[in-house]
């Protein structure tokens, strides 16, 4: 059965619906948009989705994955034309491509992910403030933050996770950007980053960040690739 990679986006009210709403919008609407999507076996049979990585609530996403599977062969471009027009306010499609039947699975390939932040920023501080904080974090051998798991609490070290990070002040807004690791091998979350930046003299509170999840990669081994690209 013919496989589909879909590229999308979620922004506006739609970064405040979760993963499993997702599933299930993607769901709705490719019945309503009468699309012979593919269903596993078994008492409860779903439809052959599988997405790259959760984007968490209240993160949109400006290039977002999945790949789906149909029953039948239908061009990359009726498929857009009829899925975007039944799909909930903020999503929206950007590019379909046919990929192999045995192409590998997106959640097994993601490694990296760009992300773009903004705040607003108190008057007083500088762009030179906020570069030199980001380059002595980055000096650091470690970055030690605590996660609970389970209740659980443990240490991770997060250095090794964060490929790039830059900021920039443009009046009276904050702009963060960073690349980061993400996916089977573990993940550093955005708020990390915030919190490490408060505690080392960003006057910016770790929630009044605005964050979108600007792009997803994989690695060939040379590099970041697209996941578009794979």
């Amino acid at each position: 059965m013919p496989r589909y990679r879909v590229k999308y986006s979620k922004e506006g009210p739609a970064r405040y619906s979760s993963h499993l709403d997702m599933v299930r919008f993607f769901d709705r609407s490719t019945r309503r948009a009468k699309l012979p999507v593919a269903f596993s076996e078994g008492f409860n049979p779903h439809p052959k989705f599988s997405f790259a990585v959760p984007l968490p609530v209240g993160i949109a996403g400006l290039e977002e994955y999945m790949d789906m599977e149909l029953k039948e062969y239908l061009d990359p471009r009726e498929i857009a034309l009829r899925l975007e027009p039944n799909l909930p306010e903020g999503y929206k499609i950007l590019d379909i491509k046919q990929i192999e039947d045995r192409a590998v699975t997106l959640m097994s390939i993601v490694s990296r992910a760009d992300y773009w932040a903004t705040a607003p920023l108190p008057t007083g501080y500088s762009e030179g403030q906020l570069k030199a904080t980001i380059d002595k974090l980055l000096e650091q051998e470690e970055i030690i933050v605590t996660r609970e798991t389970k209740g659980k609490v443990k240490e991770v070290n997060i250095r090794p996770g964060i490929f790039s990070l830059a900021g920039d002040v443009k009046g009276h807004i904050l702009e963060i950007k960073m690349e980061l690791l993400i996916g089977s091998t573990g993940n550093v979350r955005p708020e990390e980053i915030f919190k490490k930046l408060y505690k080392n003299g960003v006057p910016v509170d770790p929630d009044d960040y605005r964050v979108r999840r600007t792009a997803l990669y994989a690695d060939d081994g040379t590099g970041p690739i697209s996941l578009w690209e794979v």
